[in-house]
């Protein structure tokens, strides 16, 4: 995602800063998905975020008409203290009115963004039919791995959990764990590193998402705030406007589930030593019997 300069929109005494955002190459985000029916399918999850870039727009555009009212209001010189305060705040009211439907629509695109990639992420990828040499691949990989002395196999395990051995990951949960010496607690504990390991631009991806979210909040909310700013008596307001930056539940869903994926940081620090961990005891019966 291309991230423009940082502006600055300045009305009277209150002023805004916000990012320009290459919005329609994140609209165009396409993601492939197991549908509800278990098969491949490819989702525009981009198409979500429309209603986000209509949020800033529209955010910005409320600061700037509504900040030069009261500017105007507060220069009559008709009105007096009593009438300026309630005009002022009638302008924001007509704010608030204005971008609470967009907000709630973007919270109802987060939480429908965050279920589908929980659902619809697998692990890994399946093999195609015809790669033979994958399959080969994979046998290999998974012979070496039930091969290994059991302290080395959770070592191994304990490191692929933080993102190491990506195309070990995939080999193992593309079969019965048993081929690779693991029992199913093991390889499941994998599963989170499989999605790291097979859905790396993906994942980045929905980063990227999320902190264009968490950044057009934070100017909806400035932007209501910088208002306040020009009235007196409105810090019942300010504190409404401050939740805007606490997120939704689809966003801290997402948040969360992204959190207990290992990143690609966490790769290639993983990748760059052996792993020597000690013998967890919870690890201790987890391995199965070694096939003959």
């Amino acid at each position: 995602m291309k991230i423009g300069k940082r502006n600055n929109l300045k009305v009277g005494s209150a002023s805004v800063h916000y990012t320009e955002y290459d919005h329609v190459s994140v609209e165009s985000r396409n993601f492939s998905i197991l549908n509800q029916y278990g098969a491949k399918a490819t989702w525009q999850a981009g198409s979500l975020f429309r209603p986000l870039r209509e949020l800033q727009t529209l955010a910005l555009e409320c600061f700037k008409d509504v900040g030069n009212d009261i500017v105007k209001i507060r220069a009559n010189t008709d009105y007096n203290p009593s009438a300026i305060e309630r005009l002022c705040k009638e302008k924001i009211d007509q704010v608030t009115d204005a971008l609470v439907p967009a907000i709630k629509s973007v919270a109802q695109n987060m939480l429908t963004l965050s279920e589908t990639v929980k659902r619809g992420f697998a692990p890994v990828s399946p093999r195609n039919d015809t790669d033979v040499v994958g399959f080969l691949a994979d046998q290999e990989l998974r012979t070496m791995v039930r091969g290994l002395p059991s302290e080395d196999r959770r070592s191994l395990v304990a490191a692929a959990r933080q993102g190491a051995y990506p195309e070990i990951v995939e080999a193992i949960l593309r079969a019965n764990p048993m081929l690779s010496g693991l029992s199913s607690e093991s390889a499941g504990s994998l599963e989170r590193a499989g999605i790291a390991a097979s859905r790396a631009d993906d994942l980045e991806a929905l980063r990227q998402m999320l902190k264009l979210y968490d950044d057009v909040m934070t100017t909806a909310a400035q932007a209501c705030i910088g208002l306040c700013g020009m009235v007196d008596n409105t810090n019942g307001y300010k504190l409404r406007f401050e939740k805007w930056r606490q997120g939704c539940d689809g966003s801290e869903l997402l948040r969360d589930w992204l959190g207990n994926l290992p990143s690609r940081a966490q790769n290639k620090k993983a990748d760059s030593t052996e792993p020597k961990e000690d013998k967890e005891p919870e690890e201790a019966d987890k391995d199965a019997p070694e096939a003959a």
